[in-house]
């Protein structure tokens, strides 16, 4: 039977992912997933861990010291983040990561890892994130950028890059919507551009609402950020998008080669120049906006339907080898 280990049960793409894919899987013996966010049921479960398979999928250690900056190094609330990571990383007989970027960025970090690691991508939850039945037909392209406004985002250079193209008179509408850690800092930015052709109010969105939104417009923007972890993730809103058959926006990284190719999305440099110019090209081009949206689509159904291959197998083998 397949169990689950996890400090609150929640409402989490990944977690639902997972859960579904699990659903018809049946095994002889028992088998744990310890969810992310619960590196400290590691600790509670530890003499279990040959039968545990370790969703790392984040360092909150990363997290917190390099990625949003929120506690320095010599905080004492790092060293307890890294070590907690630490031992879930270099304990674990099996681990998922989302890429094989960011895992070796973890080794890094902590240390060679020891046993048994799968690639499994974040994926989208195709019980939400699917294509509309409906062809859009507004006259202006429409361009979405959702988030928890975190420094992985790059929201400062998506908005200098809005402003951008209504300065070169590119006729667009674009949308801005989630809140989170530097909302005020991006809403200050914001109302300094002077933006007309933007919205951004800070609301917050179920995840059917969202997906509901995102059928709604023609392009979706990734993520611009400039950290290490930036350049390690292929995030949510990529699958998300691809999974709605969107044209799909993101900056320039080797990671996406993992499982993207070059036609499924439009790709730039993470600065507001290099952006302005990818999305005025895609306005004045709405071919290649339906040519990208499709490839991309196609890639999504096919890296889901390998991932829950590989999932499975993953799971056999931790099976096999508790026989």
């Amino acid at each position: 039977m397949i169990k689950y280990l996890f400090r609150h049960n929640k409402d989490y793409s990944r977690f639902n992912i997972i859960k579904k894919i699990c659903g018809n899987i049946e095994t002889k013996n028992d088998v744990y997933f310890l969810m992310p966010f619960s590196k400290n049921q590691f600790f509670k479960n530890f003499f279990k861990r040959e039968r545990i398979i370790n969703d790392f999928f984040i360092s909150n250690y990363d997290t917190y010291v390099y990625d949003r900056k929120k506690i320095s190094k010599k905080n004492p609330r790092a060293w307890w983040k890294y070590f907690q990571d630490w031992f879930n990383f270099r304990f674990s007989k099996y681990l998922l990561s989302d890429t094989m970027a960011h895992f070796k960025y973890w080794e890094k970090l902590f240390g060679k890892f020891h046993g048994k690691h799968l690639v499994f991508p974040v994926l989208a939850d195709r019980g939400i994130y699917f294509p509309s039945k409906n062809e859009i037909t507004s006259k202006k392209i429409k361009i979405l950028f959702y988030g928890s406004f975190i420094p992985l985002h790059g929201i400062d250079v998506i908005l200098n890059a809005f402003s951008i193209m209504e300065k070169e008179n590119i006729d667009f509408e674009a949308r801005i919507v989630g809140k989170g850690q530097i909302f005020n800092q991006m809403h200050t930015l914001y109302e300094e551009l002077n933006l007309s052709n933007v919205t951004m109010n800070g609301e917050f969105m179920a995840e059917d609402e969202l997906a509901n939104l995102i059928r709604e417009y023609d392009i979706v923007l990734g993520i611009f950020g400039d950290s290490q972890k930036a350049k390690s993730v292929i995030p949510n809103k990529v699958y998300q998008s691809t999974a709605c058959k969107k044209c799909t926006v993101t900056m320039k990284s080797d990671v996406l080669s993992e499982f993207y190719t070059n036609e499924d999305m439009v790709t730039c440099e993470n600065t507001p120049e290099s952006l302005a110019n990818s999305l005025s090209e895609l306005v004045n081009n709405k071919e290649k906006i339906y040519e990208v949206a499709k490839n991309g689509f196609n890639r999504f159904e096919k890296i889901y339907n390998q991932a829950q291959i590989d999932l499975e197998n993953f799971i056999e083998k931790v099976q096999k080898e508790r026989r």
